[in-house]
């Protein structure tokens, strides 16, 4: 692609293309080409004059880095093209910006070019919609804004100022059209980052089943999807039986169990067994309509804080009609009548809230925490406890196998290859490092195996050369298998190194292998656990299914002082509604399988993005993946929210209210009122659309 950088600054790039606009497929092809590239804040392209702005981490490599990327960049290649969500976030901005002006440009035309009888025509036509409104809400006994309003542009037209119920309605109009812009936005981008990250599929090809890029799946395929896994494409079930989670779409608490001949989609996960399905739906675009279907109607959009406020402006409305009944029968004035009708308390709370929750979930979004509804960034402002998984959430997301142990003679080798080959079904950090040694060391079993069974929080079961084979936890493969230790091996399992987590594999009940995990605390840990203690965290918990030695050795450097070790997932879950009973506000953050009960049970489930596909479906938010500061950034943003949604609610009753008062003294106009009263929600709207964190407090580490 050919361009010209106009200006280069610190973590900045203005560049233009070699062109003199570009087509709406262009823009979107290079706006989503590049929004999710490693160490890219933010992107804009302005497809009018061919331009485009970039932010991303700031240094001098990933300057010439990016500029490198364009310049190979092919605006009409296929596969960019498939990046390119059903509906872009980028055309929406561009359509809302077009309908904004166009609304402009024309209630001017009319004001100051159009003669007096047709500029009357004009408003009568455009306030008659709102004046029906009000009348089925008053048919109804409904008190509402939209009675409020049809009330003012009534007044006005029947007192002859015909001036200010064109500007009620062109205000009006305007502030419907800023909250639909803000509602909109946050939902397509909401919806992205709900949208399926799955990019490889397990296909059966004959007696096979053979791992496959997703877009080489065609309608009539039969892929096969394991405990645990996301369902990646609408189908049928042909074989196997699976209880399915369909909460993500559907809200449904409770998985509903499949088998052959029922239909599947995109987006479900599998709590319990497997499936094979036969493919009926390969587009993207049914995963995304369901998707905003689910979140327009959830209630988990609506903050409590919001709701409440929603309550207390509804009974205000009968007031404003007191009021200006009142006025009119003390003064005989229609004019102060009309003026104290033009005040509308409702409008800063119904209009100008919602859109501060969707702002914040835009703004979380746009730095990678999926939040799927206000009320959980409530939640996280009011909570006090945390209980956090230890493997891939206090420790590294990317552990690595140290040394694989042979046991009776066996070859490394052979054993690391056949632990890959049967973890690859089953992802999760552990086993997502075995399967990386595997690949690293090139090695191959050869030897072929059943479908592997996952036994959750145990290990995995399957057969492969006739032989029984096993792989899991100490409490999995001796306890509940009573695998035996040869003589000979005795003093190898006996000098384990306390430091690493271990996985043990045994071979027709004999211990085969024992594979040492290196799964060090990240950086940031120790540190983000003391921020959240500052932050307000009462009680910060560690539970992991490793050795109580392993556990307190974690937790010491961690800096948390209370842990539990060698727990199941039943004990998480019910440690989560223990402390729920308590009287404590809970946030559970995992990203396994055998976390997915806690995360269902507590007031706010956290999963990170490179967990398991349940974890991030079950899950209230999703981190982007490693970086526990965003931790950090979640409860700051959660706590100026709150912040900003009651400054929004006093503001809007304190300036309403001033109005009301202003109109009773006859000091302000019918025309007056309703100019400051909308300019004064629109004031709050646009307010409310903009970030509570600079992008440099997201991009601090």
């Amino acid at each position: 692609m050919k361009f010209k950088v106009n200006h280069k600054a610190k973590g900045q790039l203005d560049i233009d293309l070699a062109a003199r606009r570009l087509s709406e497929e262009e823009a979107d092809v290079l706006y989503y080409a590049l929004v999710d590239l490693p160490g890219v804040h933010n992107v804009q392209v302005l497809p009018r004059t061919a331009r485009l702005l970039l932010r991303f981490k700031a240094g001098e490599k990933e300057s010439a880095e990016l500029v490198n990327y364009l310049k190979e960049l092919d605006l009409a290649d296929p596969e960019l093209k498939k990046k390119i969500p059903g509906v872009s976030a980028r055309a929406t901005n561009e359509e809302f910006k077009t309908r904004l002006g166009t609304m402009v440009i024309w209630h001017y035309t009319k004001k100051f070019f159009f003669p007096a009888p047709l500029r009357t025509l004009f408003i009568i036509k455009n306030g008659l919609p709102f004046i029906w409104e009000g009348l089925k809400d008053l048919s109804k006994k409904k008190f509402s804004a939209e009675i409020v309003h049809a009330s003012a542009i009534a007044a006005s037209i029947l007192t002859g100022d015909i001036p200010t119920a064109g500007s009620i309605t062109f205000l009006t109009n305007v502030g419907e059209l800023l909250e639909e812009w803000t509602y909109k936005k946050s939902v397509d981008d909401l919806a992205r980052s709900l949208a399926l990250n799955v990019s490889e599929v397990w296909r059966v090809e004959g007696d096979q089943v053979v791992k496959r890029p997703l877009g080489d799946i065609k309608v009539g395929d039969r892929i096969k999807v394991y405990v645990g896994n996301v369902i990646p494409l609408d189908g049928v079930v042909s074989e196997g039986e699976a209880m399915v989670n369909q909460a993500a779409l559907t809200g449904e608490s409770v998985a509903v169990h499949k088998e052959t001949g029922i239909t599947v989609f995109a987006g479900t996960t599998i709590d319990e067994g497997e499936l094979t399905i036969e493919v009926k739906e390969v587009s993207g675009q049914t995963r995304y309509d369901n998707i905003v279907k689910f979140i327009e109607a959830s209630e988990s959009m609506v903050a409590v804080t919001q709701s409440q406020a929603e309550k207390l402006v509804s009974r205000l409305i009968p007031y404003t009609f007191g009021t200006a009944a009142l006025t009119w029968l003390l003064t005989g004035n229609v004019t102060k009548a009309a003026a104290v009708l033009m005040v509308d308390f409702s409008c800063a709370i119904e209009v100008a809230m919602p859109i501060s929750v969707l702002s914040a979930m835009r703004e979380a979004g746009g730095h990678h925490m999926t939040v799927k509804g206000g009320k959980f960034l409530e939640a996280i402002s009011e909570s006090d406890t945390i209980v956090f998984d230890k493997t891939g959430t206090l420790t590294r997301s990317v552990p690595k196998v140290e040394q694989v142990i042979a046991m009776e003679g066996r070859d490394e080798d052979e054993m690391l290859a056949l632990a890959a080959e049967l973890e690859e079904h089953f992802p999760h950090s552990l086993a997502n490092a075995v399967v990386k040694a595997g690949k690293e060391r090139g090695v191959s079993y050869g030897v072929p195996h059943s479908k592997p069974e996952y036994i959750v929080a145990h290990g995995i079961v399957s057969i492969a050369g006739g032989e029984r084979v096993i792989i899991g936890s100490w409490h999995f493969v001796f306890e509940d298998e009573h695998t035996v230790i040869a003589p000979e091996d005795e003093e190898k399992v006996r000098n384990l190194k306390d430091q690493y987590s271990h996985l043990y594999m045994a071979i027709d009940g004999k211990l085969a292998a024992v594979i040492d995990i290196d799964d060090p605390l990240k950086e940031e840990t120790a540190s983000v656990i003391r921020k959240l203690k500052a932050l307000g965290f009462t009680n910060l918990v560690m539970m992991t299914g490793d050795s109580e030695r392993t556990a307190k050795a974690i937790a010491a450097q961690a800096g948390i002082d209370k842990y539990y070790s060698e727990v199941l997932p039943e004990d998480k879950a019910k440690y989560v509604e223990k402390e729920k009973a308590a009287g404590h506000k809970v946030i559970m953050i995992g990203d396994g399988i055998n976390d997915s009960p806690a995360l269902s049970a507590a007031d706010v489930g956290i999963a990170m993005k490179e967990g398991a596909d349940i974890a991030r479906e079950i899950s209230d938010i999703t981190l982007s993946g490693s970086d526990l500061e965003q931790l950090i950034a979640l409860k700051e943003l959660s706590n100026k929210l709150m912040g900003r949604m009651k400054n929004t609610g006093r503001l809007g009753i304190a300036f309403n209210g001033a109005i009301l008062v202003a109109g009773i003294l006859g000091l302000v106009a019918p025309g007056t009122a309703a100019l400051l009263h909308n300019s004064s929600t629109i004031g709050l709207c646009l307010r409310n659309m903009t970030n509570m964190i600079p992008d440099e407090e997201y991009y601090r580490v």
